[in-house]
């Protein structure tokens, strides 16, 4: 018994590391590419006609919007403060 857990030792000490390289060769799995979402743009004219088609995903989209809705914000605070400030 003595002798035959003398050879697995030695044994283990060259398969282990083998099996622990194969393990971690596998190929990454491949990033979900996320399906874009197109919206009709602004035309140059300010009419519905000649607006081309803006296309992001809908990870953009979100930090479009909110970037879009804290420029609002700003804006709508600046006009309020500047309400109370032209004397009239």
């Amino acid at each position: 018994m003595y002798f035959k857990m003398m050879a697995f030792v030695p044994a283990m000490l060259f398969i282990a590391p083998a099996i622990a390289q194969t393990a971690t060769d596998a190929p990454a799995p491949k990033p979900v590419k996320e399906k874009k979402i197109c919206r009709r743009g602004d035309a140059p004219t300010g009419s519905i006609l000649g607006a081309a088609a803006v296309c992001h995903t809908k990870t953009e989209w979100d930090r479009i919007d909110a970037a879009n809705g804290r420029n609002a914000d700003d804006m709508l605070r600046r006009s309020r403060e500047n309400i109370g400030t032209t004397g009239h």
